[in-house]
């Protein structure tokens, strides 16, 4: 079906439609139907490509735009008969079905940056693209021959990502930054309209806001009126986790992943996927693509299935495969993930945990797959780490970002390692055989704590009659026989959140004998809302008729509960939360939003947080915003710099009504993490017992005091906070397995902090991987890390030769110096035990190389949205990590 009218009348009537196709793309990771359209105005070439609500495409209505590709002297193209990779392709359940040898794939390569492969019905339709597109070249480069000063004639266009709709916001025609509104074309003003969006879109460039009040008003009383339009489907969902322990895959996962009633949905976790030291290093790894393979293999070979989304965090791995016919249903701009370190520092991903999202129809759907803390006393740690997950998980595709919780349907999987406390393991032993689970359970650290606390608070587990899935001899269904002999345990878990969930069946796969974990899974029967688009029609036409009379009679009036807060005696890493209650005392919904002031990046500082930043309330309803002050590592030093004063005013705008302004004070107890280096060799005693005023008189550059520092004035070579922490770690830690490798608890980071700043007690109390934490987490906080950031750049250029890295060391200031000699020696030291401690060279430089070299402030930030980006990053990291790497390898000395 020709859909060129339906495109023509989202233009203006000096751009014109030259080609219109059907066709494929082929990405990594979604492939879809999309609507190919070559326009033009003037000398001006662009292909867009159009999703549709539908295919074949019904109006224009159905059309949104998913990407605009400017054809100009970057854009180019390749022509491959498909049938040649008909060989490999058939062999792929990724892929479609076997291509006709008459379909022609066309790759579209747009600068270094982008590359689209489109698959097209015949010959003929590659060949009319394809001589579009060389005309539109051609015509360009006479265009530039004849006037290279030539502005492009039309303004800029982006694709964007909202909550729930394709925004567009940027690169069109134009150049990035021609966002003025001379020239500014009136098919964007159809499009943006035709996406809900109104006004010109100037406003949308301008302030990068995705949605508008109305849209936000309108999609609210939609959600509440969604009954009406929708209904009810059905499909399964087969959730799966396995903790493979860093082996290769076996032959077939088929006992675990072939069913005789396919699912609709396969979500496949794994944990230790990868246990060599270059996993934590660098970034990648043979055993995913084994795994993803084994995976794709073992799924029913009877249906057809398109790989969703992979996201991997070191050995923690998750991959989603849908049913090819489903994939339409599952918008691709609505597809995305997020990962979540908590290792120590939140550097290394050991253990952590990985998300993916998506939308069915007109439902929410979230994966989550986590590792936990292990040992058989760390549930705190577990139940920390979870915290951790569900708090910092961010959808980023999204403005503003989603959190796990926002969505209709959560399954979160994998290998949570809560453990089975308060029997010897002879009784849990006999239990087992006697098959009572029940009754067992009732020690599980997991099963105590669902219901009765936060941890996975609102989550449901199906009933456990299976054996344990932990621990096995490897090869084999007999419990450890190793000296550590560890208590059986169903570390192995999958959990479930939502309305519409049933659970068909939770087992475990015993004859899968790899590794020291058995593999669970579970089938679930979901209820999805899928939407009468004729329903949906009359009732938004109802919402905009009501809100077009309650406009024009009513102006947003709401009431704040206060507007003065108060955060006294405020400490580094300890969180304080205050409610501010905003109730819409008016008869028309109200959207509030907490925006920047004048000449200022952000509505608030650095230390405030606000949840929810905006929202719409309803009349006679309210909202709950969260006022949270949290000092740590990002601002601290910025607070011990100054007078430790708190002072913020937020604006709190109604959209359509006036600002409120809030005040929010407090004051903060300086702690030395966070002080400078030169203000913590001077300090006598602990900081807590120093006056406020040496503290900010020794702390500003300049200052009589901190000149001391060339004078002979230091009391300490190195800081003695440092001294204590390697200390303690040294009597206490050496030959600790995972020593910087496993985080400490949060708890016990905060009397950690204490006793280094008071002074006592004499041994630092908390574990010995706490103590570790607190190591590194001191030396981040100072303002000027171990090496100055102003020799950064020097030090990744030299990093492969040690006699040039000395050289750099021996240039920086004493006290740095000094403290840079301590630890590296310390380091070594550490490495002479590495038989207990499993510590090596790789791994202590990795995490080290991050803590003493940042660089500078104010270094523009790279985008690691980009290939380009995220290489730079890396190459950046690995050359941090060479440059301590050579000291660690060399015996350093003046």
């Amino acid at each position: 079906m020709d859909i060129t009218p339906f495109v023509k009348k989202l233009l203006r009537a000096d751009e014109k439609v030259l080609y219109c196709i059907l066709g494929r793309i082929i990405e990594d990771t979604i492939q879809a139907d999309r609507y190919i359209a070559v326009i033009q105005k003037q000398a001006d070439t662009v292909l867009f490509l159009f999703s549709s609500r539908g295919i074949p495409c019904t109006s224009e209505n159905d059309l949104a735009v998913e990407d605009v590709f400017k054809i100009n002297e970057e854009f180019h193209l390749r022509q491959s008969e498909a049938h040649k990779d008909n060989v490999n392709r058939q062999s792929s359940i990724d892929d479609f079905d076997p291509l006709k040898n008459t379909e022609q794939v066309v790759d579209l390569c747009i600068g270094s940056q982008k590359n689209v492969r489109i698959l097209l019905p015949d010959a003929a339709s590659a060949k009319y693209l394809i001589g579009h597109i060389q005309k539109a070249q051609s015509r360009r480069q006479k265009q530039m021959s004849s006037d290279v000063n030539m502005t492009d004639s039309m303004s800029g266009l982006r694709k964007a990502e909202s909550r729930d709709s394709l925004d567009i916001i940027g690169d069109y025609y134009g150049d990035e930054e021609d966002t003025t509104i001379e020239g500014f074309p009136d098919s964007l003003r159809a499009i943006t309209n035709q996406l809900g969006i109104p006004g010109s879109g100037v406003d949308l460039v301008n302030n990068l806001k995705p949605t508008t009040a109305r849209e936000h008003v309108v999609k609210h009383y939609m959600k509440l009126r969604e009954e009406e339009f929708t209904y009810k489907k059905y499909y399964s969902i087969f959730c799966g986790t396995w903790n493979v322990n860093g082996q290769s895959p076996p032959m077939s996962l088929r006992l675990w992943l072939d069913k005789p009633n396919p699912p609709d949905i396969y979500v496949i976790g794994f944990q230790e996927l990868d246990l060599s030291n270059q996993a934590y290093v660098f970034s990648g790894s043979p055993k995913e693509e084994q795994w993803k393979n084994a995976v794709r293999k073992s799924l029913p070979a009877k249906v057809r299935y398109r790989k969703v989304k992979l996201i991997r965090m070191v050995g923690i791995m998750m991959v989603v495969y849908v049913k090819e016919a489903l994939a339409p249903d599952i918008p691709p701009h609505l597809i995305d993930a997020d990962t979540v370190a908590t290792g120590i520092m939140g550097i290394m991903g050991n253990k952590g945990g990985v998300g993916i999202r998506m939308t069915l129809h007109n439902t929410s759907l979230c994966f989550i797959n986590t590792h936990l803390a292990a040992h058989q006393d760390e549930y705190e740690r577990r139940n920390q780490d979870y915290r951790d997950v569900e708090s910092k998980m961010r959808f980023k595709q999204f403005l503003p970002p989603l959190l796990i919780s926002e969505h209709d349907q959560v399954f979160w999987i994998g290998d949570l390692n809560y453990r089975i406390n308060g029997l010897e393991i002879d009784k849990v032993k006999s239990m087992i055989d006697k098959e009572k689970y029940k009754d067992l359970l009732s020690y599980d650290q997991l099963h105590q704590q669902l219901g009765r606390s936060d941890v996975f608070r609102g989550y449901s587990e199906g009933e456990i009659n299976f054996r344990p899935t932990y621990k096995y001899n490897t090869g084999t269904n007999d419990w450890d026989s190793s000296e550590k002999s560890r208590i059986p345990a169903w570390c192995d878990r999958i959990l479930y959140k939502g309305e519409g969930i049933d659970q068909v069946h939770y087992t475990s796969h015993p004859d899968l004998l790899i590794s020291d974990h058995k593999p669970v899974s579970s089938l679930f029967t979901i209820e999805v809302k899928a939407i009468d688009k004729e329903k949906s029609n009359k009732v938004y036409e109802d919402v905009m008729k009501k809100l077009d009379r309650l406009e024009n009679d009513y102006l947003p009036q709401v009431k704040l509960d206060k507007t003065e807060f108060q955060f006294k005696d405020v400490m580094f890493i300890e969180k304080r939360a205050e409610i501010l209650t905003v109730c819409n005392t008016g008869q028309v919904p109200v959207e509030f939003e907490f925006i920047n002031k004048l000449e200022e990046q952000s509505y608030c500082q650095p230390w405030l947080r606000i949840t929810p930043y905006k929202s719409v309330i309803t009349p006679g309803s309210s909202c709950e915003v969260r006022l949270e002050v949290l000092v740590d590592k990002t601002c601290v030093a910025s607070l011990d710099a100054s007078n430790h004063v708190l002072d913020d005013i937020l604006v709190l705008h109604l959209t359509g009504g006036k600002d409120f302004f809030i005040t929010v004070n407090g004051n903060f107890i300086p702690s030395s993490f966070g002080c400078s280096l030169e203000a913590l060799v001077q300090m006598h005693g602990p900081i807590r017992e120093t006056p406020t005023a040496q503290l900010i008189e020794i702390e500003q550059p300049g200052s009589l005091m901190s000149r001391d520092l060339t004078q002979g004035g230091r009391l300490y070579a190195i800081p003695k906070e440092v001294w204590r922490l390697v200390n303690h770690l040294w009597l206490y830690g050496k030959d600790q397995a995972e020593l910087f490798l496993q985080a400490g608890l949060k708890k016990e980071l905060v009397v950690i902090r204490d006793c280094l700043d008071m002074g006592v007690p004499d041994k630092i109390p908390g574990s010995v991987h706490s103590v570790a934490e607190a190591l590194l987490l001191f030396l981040e906080c100072l303002p000027d890390p171990v090496i100055p950031c102003r020799v950064y750049y020097r030090c990744l250029e030299c990093n492969s030769n040690y006699m040039l890295c000395k050289q750099v060391i021996s240039q920086i200031p004493e006290h740095h110096k000094n403290l840079f000699r301590y630890l590296i020696a310390f380091l070594r030291e550490l490495l002479k035990y590495s038989d207990q401690n499993k510590l090596e060279t790789n791994i202590l430089s990795s995490i080290f190389g991050e803590i003493f070299l940042r660089p500078p402030p104010n270094t523009l930030t790279r985008s690691l949205s980009s290939p380009a980006g995220k290489a730079k990053a890396l190459e950046e990291e690995m050359k941090r990590a060479a440059f301590v790497k050579q000291f660690l390898i060399n015996e350093y000395d003046e």
